[in-house]
């Protein structure tokens, strides 16, 4: 495989930051102000919450709005990959972990795995530790910037042997393992103050010389000041940092394409004329990865129905959720091309974009609907009618009469928290299936 060699530039690249201290030092707050700084007013959030629903404290008062996902156990390093990829691939600019340490010390979580092990020894760290490393290089290499809020313990250290032997302490220290900090772009320890601290403050809260309080590249450091709350001021800051470096329109367009066809097809309309001369080229490049990324919806939508559709080898026939001009090229489809019935030329695989469905990460409250009135007995919930219908002692009165109310429209039942869609698709804006560019000339 030939490597390839070229000039090195500041390109514009996500950042894996980190935010750690003890209980109450303010991390998620500090985290939520912090990213939506770091996407804008306009930017996506989601916030993958492992400590029990806790972040919705902030939810509508503290980072704007975002979206929200419930993480229960197990922790394993498996399902994190699957979450962050998932919101990856809808179309978040930001996806803020809270809190990252669940997957070293909680249910099924590193600690969890390696004391299972039938290994013995180090040898039972092994396959944890190999799996922990997985996981945070699908951090590093997302495409979105993504944030981890870890707590923090205080270290020890073992000095002297025998009766010399003492246990001291060794400063504070986050809670996982020690090699992520070298992976991190920006990673600040949070005080008792909410305040990035950057010395030892007293004889319990004191840093561990060994693990930097607060580290970022040289040009960001200054953006985070001793005795400052970090802000969206200091997201905004470290964003217009980051937007100083190269575009790179061949990395972006890779991105789009891996959330889908419609996706990259509607923002094909909204590149330059410069940039769709730049990513011609790569056209065979931009087809497979989106064709790959169409696969996966349709597999996700309804895997069996996805299985049972798969052609047989050397069937022209597309994949379920593929029909797309794309597969075919930039200049597949004519500029005039005959009326499709509307069945056709919708795609198959329909998704709510995350502006949408943030709409139902948490529920909101519905006025009740009226009941009429029952002259014969109160109606009962269904939980009550069952136990009213068990078998009970032998009574004189005559059985009950009972009334149903109809049952309140579907639409007016609140919607559950639920997790961001797996892509954001765009809707398809042109119902008679032709796609032309803002030059009148297809792309696809």
């Amino acid at each position: 495989m030939a490597f390839k060699i070229e000039k090195a530039l500041r390109k514009q690249i996500p950042g894996l930051f980190m935010f750690w201290g003890p209980s109450a030092s303010g991390k998620t707050y500090s985290a939520l102000r912090f990213a939506r700084g770091l996407v804008g007013d306009a930017g996506k959030i989601c916030v993958i919450d492992t400590e029990n629903r806790r972040s919705l404290f902030y939810a509508g008062t503290v980072g704007g709005n975002w979206d929200f996902v419930d993480f229960q156990p197990d922790f394993t390093t498996q399902r994190y990959i699957e979450i962050i990829r998932q919101a990856e691939q809808a179309g978040y600019d930001a996806i803020l972990i809270d809190s990252f340490s669940h997957v070293w010390q909680g249910e099924g979580g590193v600690l969890d795995e390696a004391d299972k092990s039938d290994s013995k020894g180090l040898a039972k760290w092994a396959k944890p530790k190999m799996a922990l490393k997985r996981l945070v290089n699908v951090a590093l290499r997302a495409k979105c910037h993504v944030i981890f809020c870890l707590r923090s313990k205080m270290g020890v250290v073992q000095t002297g042997t025998g009766r010399d032997l003492k246990i001291l302490s060794s400063g504070l220290a986050p809670i996982m393992e020690k090699g992520l900090i070298y992976e991190m772009m920006i990673s600040i320890l949070f005080g008792p103050d909410h305040k990035p601290m950057f010395q030892n403050i007293s004889d319990r809260f004191f840093v561990d010389p060994h693990i930097p309080a607060v580290k970022a590249p040289a040009g960001l450091i200054e953006l985070i000041k001793p005795g400052e709350y970090v802000t969206e001021a200091t997201g905004d800051a470290v964003r217009q940092w980051l937007d100083g470096g190269q575009r790179d329109v061949i990395d972006d367009a890779r991105r789009v394409a891996s959330r889908g066809s419609i996706v990259f097809r509607e923002q094909w309309k909204l590149w330059s004329q410069t940039d769709r001369d730049q990513l011609r080229p790569f056209t065979k490049e931009f087809q497979d990865i989106a064709a790959k990324a169409d696969e996966e919806i349709a597999k996700e939508s309804d895997p069996q129905t996805w299985e049972e559709q798969i052609p047989e080898e050397g069937d022209s026939e597309s994949w379920p959720g593929t029909n797309d001009a794309l597969s075919s090229g930039f200049n597949s489809i004519p500029a005039q091309e005959p009326e499709q019935s509307p069945a056709s030329a919708q795609p198959q695989t329909t998704e709510l974009a995350p502006e949408s469905q943030s709409q139902a990460t948490i529920p909101i409250p519905q006025s009740p609907v009226a009941q009429p009135p029952v002259v014969q007995s109160p109606v009962l919930s269904p939980t009550t009618q069952a136990s009213a219908q068990q078998p009970s002692a032998p009574q004189a009165a005559k059985p009950v009469q009972r009334q149903t109310a109809p049952k309140p429209a579907t639409s007016a039942q609140s919607p559950a928290v639920s997790p961001p869609p797996r892509r954001a698709a765009v809707p398809a804006t042109n119902p008679g299936g032709q796609h032309t560019d803002m030059n009148g000339t297809n792309p696809f």
